[in-house]
């Protein structure tokens, strides 16, 4: 079931703008009856398709109540709070967080930090020259990949594999912390992780002996504002700072990981390493472009690279709910990190080493002819006519061929197909349409009319309709007389409908309209001195005299006896004659 899903779509919600495909780096968007829907296998969970949908269609799946379950169901539960809770939640709120964490019924509440300290410390030993945990030597391992980020080893593992080989086999910060929480307070208990990040939920799901559920900082505070609880306690004075009560302890240098760059510097703090050889790219898009930047073969020496899936850092997850800017955030965390204790020990005694199971996505080749047949569904038959202009939510026609026939696009998705379609189908309508029919724009310069307008106007007009099909341009103003009723519509918005118009020797039935108010009107005219037409109103009007007396036959039958039946058999012998002379 989709909703099972960290990310599904609320099909009754999507408004079909394909925002969300345009944004999404790995393309893993399909979309299905003109619905764009995740699709799971080739979602790497970074959240930014929820970020950018503008009707809030891309939905996160709601674990709350799953966590409720396991509040009355385990001994005790402890929250395992990511470190940029310190850019989520403001002073006053974070004096508050701890306790209102327990009155919804945590055991206690710690910090993710402490894990990301000892993934710090074994990947520090790992550069370390002659400390190689995984016993490969520099030589043999040339480029180092952070496992920190799980948005970011999706997208390793599943869209660039051969640089799979390189990633570290470490657990994550929030798989080593779960470890150390069990270690402290039993393999009993339950943790659930709250923070910014969607990409956890997976990692839960995959680690349930570790992990028993996460929650986006959205999902905690209707949480906090379902039960009623408020955060917010009374300032301390800067002579006495706030320290949180987290358990077993506060942690030190790991506060600086949700921000780019801040897993290199605890490395740097834990060894002394060249600086040049330890970097840090956010973004999927950017760790796209470095990645393909780098050449493994000419390393000369170890290279770390701290990979991150969300631009600037966790600080700026899918699952924040603060709109604060980066340079905010970062300082807040910043600010945090340097009222941490400088000394301590990092976690002892925890099996860190992990290698993440995810397969590679599987390769589908996509022919030229597959290609060029799909490009011919939406009218593109040469080069031309592939206009690139991404209205679909891929950047070329032939990337929309590739994923039409991948079953991931439809022939709808294409604009200037479906604009063309609309077109043709306009065009189709006034070509058989018995009526003149014409659109003017606000300046009443003919946009489009039919064949039979033009010769409701004279044989000239007529005559030029053939070499102008249409009279795109024309001024209304010099073919008719009353133009002056169309500048009345554009200007009031008031329709005219149903108005006996005089044009020369003809009488005209015509209706003026609004197509878009104060930029295009429409008009419909009909030549009533034609014998045919003179014929089908007198017929018209037959029909109605019959229906207004039959509907009040019964009313007044005692005041028209018989006069009524007898108007009837008039009436219908009128229509009946004029009928036969049509066959």
């Amino acid at each position: 079931m989709d909703r099972l899903n960290p990310i599904y779509t609320e099909r009754t919600e999507c408004q079909d703008c394909y925002k969300c495909l345009r944004e999404c780096t790995v393309k893993a968007i399909r979309v299905v009856e003109g619905h764009a829907e995740v699709v799971p296998e080739l979602c790497i969970l970074c959240g930014h398709c929820v970020s950018v949908c503008p009707v809030g269609a891309k939905k996160v799946r709601n674990d709350v109540r799953k966590v409720k379950h396991l509040l009355s169901t385990k001994k005790a539960v402890y929250v395992s709070l990511a470190p940029s809770f310190v850019s989520e939640f403001s002073e006053k709120e974070q004096m508050g967080l701890c306790k209102g964490l327990q009155q919804l019924g945590f055991a206690g509440v710690s910090e993710t930090a402490l894990g990301a300290e000892a993934v710090s410390s074994a990947l520090a030993k790992s550069l370390y020259k002659g400390e190689d945990p995984m016993n490969e030597t520099h030589a043999q391992r040339p480029l180092y990949l952070s496992s920190a980020c799980p948005s970011a080893v999706e997208f390793i593992k599943k869209y660039q594999p051969s640089l799979s080989p390189f990633l570290t086999e470490l657990s994550s910060p929030l798989m080593a912390h779960a470890q150390l929480l069990k270690q402290l307070y039993g393999e009993d208990i339950g943790v659930v992780f709250m923070g910014p990040c969607i990409a956890k939920k997976r990692e839960a799901d995959t680690r349930p002996e570790l992990i028993d559920a996460a929650l986006t900082f959205q999902e905690v505070r209707e949480w906090f504002e379902e039960e009623g609880i408020s955060l917010e306690q009374p300032q301390m004075p800067p002579s006495q700072p706030y320290s949180p009560p987290f358990v077993p302890r506060r942690s030190r240098d790991g506060s600086l990981y949700p921000l780019d760059g801040g897993m290199v510097k605890t490395i740097l703090h834990r060894r002394e390493l060249a600086a040049e050889l330890c970097s840090s790219v956010s973004g999927i898009q950017e760790i796209q472009k470095a990645l393909q930047s780098i050449d493994v073969s000419r390393l000369t020496a170890p290279l770390f690279v701290e990979i991150l899936a969300c631009p600037g850092g966790c600080v700026n997850g899918p699952g924040c709910t603060k709109k604060n800017g980066t340079l905010m955030k970062r300082s807040q965390v910043l600010s945090y990190s340097k009222q941490s204790p400088s000394r301590g020990k990092d976690p002892e005694g925890l099996d860190l080493f992990y290698r993440w199971g995810i397969e590679p996505l599987p390769t589908v080749q996509v022919t030229e002819g597959e290609i060029r047949e799909a490009l011919a569904k939406v009218g593109k038959y040469s080069v031309e006519d592939e206009l690139n202009c991404g209205g679909c939510g891929y950047d070329t026609c032939r990337q929309f061929a590739e994923a039409f026939v991948k079953k991931k696009a439809e022939a709808t998705m294409c604009v200037s197909y479906m604009r063309k379609l609309a077109q043709k189908k306009a065009d189709a309508l006034l070509k058989a349409m018995p009526t003149g029919v014409v659109v003017v724009d606000e300046g009443l310069f003919i946009v489009e009319c039919n064949r039979n307008f033009a010769r409701l106007l004279g044989k000239e007009v007529e005559d030029l309709y053939e070499t102008k099909p249409g009279l795109e341009k024309a001024s209304l103003k010099k073919l008719l007389p009353f133009a002056d009723l169309f500048e009345t519509v554009l200007e009031t918005g008031v329709d005219i409908l149903e108005k006996d118009i005089r044009y020369g020797e003809k009488i005209l039935k015509g209706s003026i309209f609004t197509v878009e108010r104060g930029r295009y009107v429409g008009g419909v005219f009909q030549d009533i001195t034609l014998p045919f037409i003179q014929k089908d109103r007198i017929v018209e009007q037959a029909e109605k005299i019959i229906r207004k007396q039959l509907s009040t036959v019964q009313k007044i039958a005692y005041l028209l006896g018989e006069n009524a039946a007898e108007s009837e058999v008039m009436l219908n012998a009128i229509i009946q004659s004029f009928g036969q002379e049509d066959r």
